[in-house]
């Protein structure tokens, strides 16, 4: 059977391509490699969602908030709520059962034709084109066509199999921001927590807890310094971060900090897995001895599998770099606004190096046609970005709406015959709106 577009990925960004693609007429093929949709979001617990705002108004609307008004709808978020961290505008809890549902039934129900546990991993090629994709599944490899085909797989897998030119993490020697371990604690005290906070300001990016109903930390460097002191933690981490579930109780800790790992390389990803859960169960003995309130805590969810931050930056049309952002640039071309600011965790050390100022910029359609197949589209965090722009364009509710801008490109050019990069950008920008999409900074 032949589609009009394929999309490669279950993720965020793939759903919204599916989705958008499936809502402008086409016949869509979703591949996901697990039995899962949500990709990093329910496979590797990264959450909270963040940002869908800047400090003016809200720069992520279309599918992205769809999906949000039907985790509130169905009581499996509060909705957006100020980042009580303050890095950011505001973050959007969720409880993960109920994302994988939302996720599963908004595909569902759209009749998407959906392929799980298979792994998109070569293409055919011919005259600039690719033909057809193979996948890898149980039963063997097969062979899917279509006439436009969208690499949501965020490491741009399919990309790469066609021969597209990429770098691969940072550009001076190809290291990758570390991967991470994130695990789900129930039984804290966040009263305990919150008036440690209070009575030690120093030790907290941001200083006091926020006067606020939903809780979340960035801190306790004296007691990571302390411990490790002492020999109690290893991990090569300075802080600890966590940020309360949208079940009261619970919070998801992100504290472990994986280096020296290439998520691509199934070697070096297997070790990272490892050596991941072994950082979960340091992490935890850490945060019982040392951390008021997680006296009477216990771990109520580990990952399917680790996250990876990073990977293959595709070059594109058009490659984003951190200029862009701290100009806050707009593009005659813009497809997506975003407002996270850039959040390099240290790909050689235990820092993170991030810029405290939010700035508000558009993403230009170009990052997302490769130099290679004219029928291919990449979206999510393997678009053509540099290290430290996609260190803040790869958050979520952000390649939520690349994906959306990448389905609807993808169906406008399967059912015209047109190659992705040569349809005109007025049209798209129409179709997007009609899917409520902010396209520019003075939509906000």
């Amino acid at each position: 059977m032949k589609y009009d577009v394929i999309v490669a990925g279950g993720g965020p960004s793939g759903i919204a391509a599916a989705l958008a693609a499936k809502r402008n007429n086409a016949k869509v093929l979703l591949i996901e490699k697990s039995g899962l949709l949500g990709g990093a979001n329910v496979l590797s617990l990264v959450g909270p969602l963040m940002t869908f705002h800047n400090l003016k108004g809200q720069v992520v609307r279309g599918i992205g908030e769809e999906i949000v008004s039907r985790l509130v709808a169905n009581g499996y978020s509060p909705g957006h709520r100020p980042d009580p961290v303050g890095f950011c505008a505001t973050v959007t809890p969720y409880d993960v059962e109920g994302l994988k549902e939302v996720y599963f039934n908004l595909v569902y129900n759209e009749k998407i034709d959906l392929l799980l546990h298979a792994i998109a991993i070569d293409v055919t090629l011919r005259e600039s084109k690719i033909t057809a994709a193979r996948a890898a599944t149980k039963n063997g490899v097969i062979e899917l066509e279509a006439d436009v085909y969208v690499d949501a797989t965020g490491d741009g897998d399919i990309a790469a199999a066609a021969g597209c030119p990429f770098i691969y993490g940072r550009e001076s020697d190809n290291l990758t921001q570390p991967m991470t371990m994130l695990f789900t604690v129930a039984g804290i005290d966040f009263e305990k927590l919150r008036e440690y906070q209070n009575l030690n300001p120093g030790e907290f990016y941001g200083g006091k807890a926020a006067p606020a109903d939903y809780f979340g930390l960035s801190g306790f460097f004296e007691k990571i310094a302390a411990a490790r002191a002492a020999g109690d933690f290893t991990i090569p981490r300075d802080r600890v971060l966590l940020f309360e579930n949208a079940r009261r109780g619970e919070a998801t800790v992100n504290i472990t900090r994986v280096l020296n790992g290439a998520g691509t390389d199934p070697f070096a990803l297997s070790r990272a897995e490892i050596e991941g859960r072994k950082q979960v169960k340091e992490a935890f003995a850490f945060l019982k001895k040392y951390i008021p309130g997680f006296e009477n805590s216990y771990i109520i969810r580990t990952p399917y599998q680790i996250g990876v931050r990073e990977t293959r930056h595709i070059k594109g049309q058009y490659t984003l770099i951190e200029e862009d952002i701290a100009g806050e640039r707009a593009f005659e071309d813009s497809i997506a606004v975003a407002a996270f600011p850039i959040d390099i965790h240290s790909p050689d050390g235990s820092s993170l190096e991030a810029s405290s100022q939010i700035k508000t910029y558009e993403i230009p359609l170009r990052v997302m046609i490769p130099e290679g197949p004219r029928n291919l589209i990449v979206t999510g965090r393997a678009v053509s970005a540099t290290h430290e722009a996609s260190a803040s364009m790869r958050v979520s509710p952000v390649v939520m709406a690349l994906g959306q801008a990448a389905g609807v490109l993808a169906s406008y050019s399967a059912l015209r015959g047109i190659e992705p990069g040569a349809a005109p950008y007025e049209e798209i920008a129409v179709l997007l709106r009609k899917g409520n999409a902010v396209l520019k900074k003075e939509d906000v």
